[in-house]
């Protein structure tokens, strides 16, 4: 049986193992800064520590280890909390599997924030990653380095993930402040991606050095917000509206690949509940 490290035992990780012990996975690691707030699931072994020290790293990750899952947040605390929350990691993990000789496959989950179109353009996995600010360009660096770390490395660039406890836009929503702009946008379930990091981990056939994880139907903004805002009785009438596209950009991501490799979607449109 593959023992799994999670770098990152958060919302995804946990999500994933609850995956992968329905699968019979039982040797199953995670690394997070406060283990003794997490529901503490009896199937994964909780280490303290964080994904930017190498001693931490080097407790997760043992030559036993087959199969390491990176989910990294940024630490909003940090001057630079992208670098320090992707690539400190990153160069750590890859000098511990080097240093030791260490070989797992790697899935690295990262976002389609790197690619900086601008004007609804269809993104595939032959599209050049070209970031128009700083955190895309440190989600790329961070990528990078992980390619460089072992021999077989599948990197997840993942849309905007909703699911329960992510209540950002509806704050926004209810509070007024959202603003709606022509941009297109895209979305993924967080079942839907720790499914297929599941899916991969139990079919390494299937595992490909780039994957684009988004459901099958790219929106308008304010479709998307309308949508979300049926369900929350909010009416968007008084919303600001601007003509200029905000940092995110505008683009529409296609998801062959993903079908390709035969996972099916649970939730293939956006359908907040």
């Amino acid at each position: 049986m593959k023992t799994v490290a999670f770098i990152g035992f958060g919302d995804i990780a946990e999500r994933t193992s609850i995956a992968l012990s329905f699968a019979g996975y039982t040797q199953l690691r995670g690394l997070c800064r406060h283990p003794e707030v997490k529901r503490n699931p009896a199937h994964v072994e909780l280490i303290a520590g964080d994904a930017a020290n190498g001693s931490d790293l080097a407790k997760l990750i043992t030559s036993d280890t087959e199969v390491v899952v990176m989910t990294l947040t940024p630490d909003r605390s940090s001057d630079d909390s992208y670098f320090d929350g992707y690539v400190v990691p990153a160069r750590l993990l890859q000098n511990h599997l080097q240093s030791n000789g260490l070989t797992p496959r790697i899935i690295y989950i990262s976002s389609t924030g790197v690619y900086g179109e601008r004007n609804g353009e269809w993104i595939d996995e032959e599209t050049p990653a070209r970031p128009n600010n700083h955190q895309g360009e440190m989600l790329l660096q961070a990528e990078q380095t992980v390619q460089s770390a072992s021999e077989n490395v599948s990197i997840l660039r993942c849309s905007g993930i909703y699911g329960p406890n992510r209540s950002r836009l509806a704050e926004l929503l209810i509070s007024g402040k959202a603003v709606i702009t022509p941009a297109w946008t895209n979305r993924i379930h967080a079942d839907d991606v720790a499914g297929f990091i599941a899916y991969l981990i139990q079919h390494p056939e299937q595992q490909r050095p780039l994957f684009l994880v988004s459901d099958d139907e790219p929106l308008q903004q304010e479709d998307a917000y309308g949508r979300l805002a049926k369900r929350l009785g909010v009416d968007l009438r008084p919303l600001s509206r601007e003509d200029e596209i905000g940092r995110r950009g505008s683009k529409r991501i296609n998801n062959r690949s993903l079908h390709a490799s035969g996972y099916q979607l649970l939730f293939p449109t956006y359908a907040p509940k």
